[in-house]
């Protein structure tokens, strides 16, 4: 069960690692990001049973994939250290980072060249089992330690600085929490280096893919934001459909540079949305020509009379007296002079006014509305 935990750890950091490679290989800003978390994923893996089965097929002994894996990790955490404090604005410490990191990597590998014969490179629970020195372990979990616990606070601290976006707020925590958890483990394998506890060794797995878990979510946090955000605009988009079809066929002028439609699809969803929202405002400030104070005040009492919830009684006003100006329009009534503030909204932004347009594109559908639609054509008749 404990293992199971990493194992979803490390699944959740290679999907994430895929589904940020378009930007990462294409952006140069994403690039050193994408590549450290990729180089996570690949620390981690190869501590993974099926990982170092594959590599003991193409190394000459385990002794040089422990080597090497851990040499790789300090690689990694020095790229992912001098990636936080490349995007923390804090001065470029690249010789210092990478320069420390070298120097580490040469003292473990004089240590272990220079130690008695041994198989593996592992903490051997028994001083009669031959093994590299436990200045080895000491040295290569303290820079862990420190490049680890630097990365998560300035993570944190960076999260806490005024003026940074919620989203990459909550992004930074998550991702600092992750690293954090990282220090948590070698603290964890330093007390196990002191004590030889078999206690302690059950818990280096679940700790490594809770950290797997929070850096995954950290990094993954901006990319599903954006996709929610894409999946609000198409939905806004086919919202206001109905609405802006009827509005824009009575008004065919208020359309933005009218083009074919596999072209029009081709555009931002973004984009779309946006235009979608400004024809359906020309639309709405054409057709108030058609309307006249009386069509209003009957509006309102066939509101009224239906009882509407007062949230949605300006919405299905609206919705009402466009209905009304369509129908005048098409029955070829001329328009008149527009002294009536029928603009409504006093929206501050764009998603208030997407919001406003969303609720009279529902009343428009509304079986209030519907009727009132009715009541017009039976006039007519």
């Amino acid at each position: 069960m404990l293992t199971e935990v990493e194992n979803a750890g490390i699944l959740a950091l290679w999907a994430v690692a895929l589904l940020r490679a378009p930007q990462g290989i294409r952006r140069r800003e994403q690039r050193p990001l994408w590549c450290a978390i990729v180089m996570i994923a690949l620390a981690m893996s190869m501590h993974l049973e099926p990982v170092t089965a594959v590599l003991a097929q193409v190394a000459p002994d385990a002794h040089w994939i422990d080597l090497t894996t851990h040499l790789f990790s300090i690689v990694d955490a020095a790229a992912v250290l001098w990636y936080i404090l490349q995007a923390a604005q804090r001065r470029r410490r690249t010789a210092a980072v990478f320069g420390c990191a070298v120097a580490v990597m040469t003292v473990l590998v004089l240590l272990d060249v220079t130690a008695l014969p041994h198989a593996r490179n592992q903490i051997a629970p028994s001083p009669d089992i031959p093994s590299v020195p436990d200045t080895y372990w000491w040295l290569f979990f303290a820079f862990h330690l420190t490049a680890d616990t630097t990365c998560g606070l300035v993570c944190w601290r960076h999260s806490h600085r005024a003026g940074t976006p919620r989203a990459l707020r909550y992004a930074l925590r998550l991702f600092g929490t992750g690293i954090l958890l990282a220090s948590l483990l070698w603290v964890l394998k330093l007390l196990y280096l002191g004590t030889r506890s078999p206690a302690l060794a059950p818990l280096f797995s679940p700790v490594t893919g809770a950290e797997a878990l929070f850096i995954a979510a950290g990094v993954a946090l901006p990319s599903l934001i954006r996709i929610r955000t894409l999946l609000r605009h198409h939905t806004s988009h086919r919202g206001l459909a109905p609405l802006w079809r009827d509005l824009v066929a009575a008004t065919p002028d208020v359309v933005l540079t009218p083009g074919s439609r596999l072209r029009t699809a081709a555009l931002p969803i973004q984009l779309r949305l946006y235009r979608r929202v400004i024809e359906i405002r020309d639309a709405m400030t054409v057709l108030r020509g058609y309307v006249t104070q009386d069509t209003v005040e009957q509006a309102r009492r066939h509101v009224t009379g239906h009882a509407v919830p007062a949230p949605a009684a300006d919405a299905h006003l609206t919705a009402c007296w466009l209905t009304a100006a369509l129908h005048h329009r098409h029955t070829g009534r001329p328009p008149g002079a527009q002294t009536l503030n029928l603009t409504g909204g006093g929206a501050h932004d764009l998603t208030e006014e997407i919001s406003y347009l969303l609720g009279i594109a529902a009343a428009y559908r509304s079986p209030t509305v519907r009727s009132y639609r009715a009541s017009l054509a039976e006039d007519l008749h």
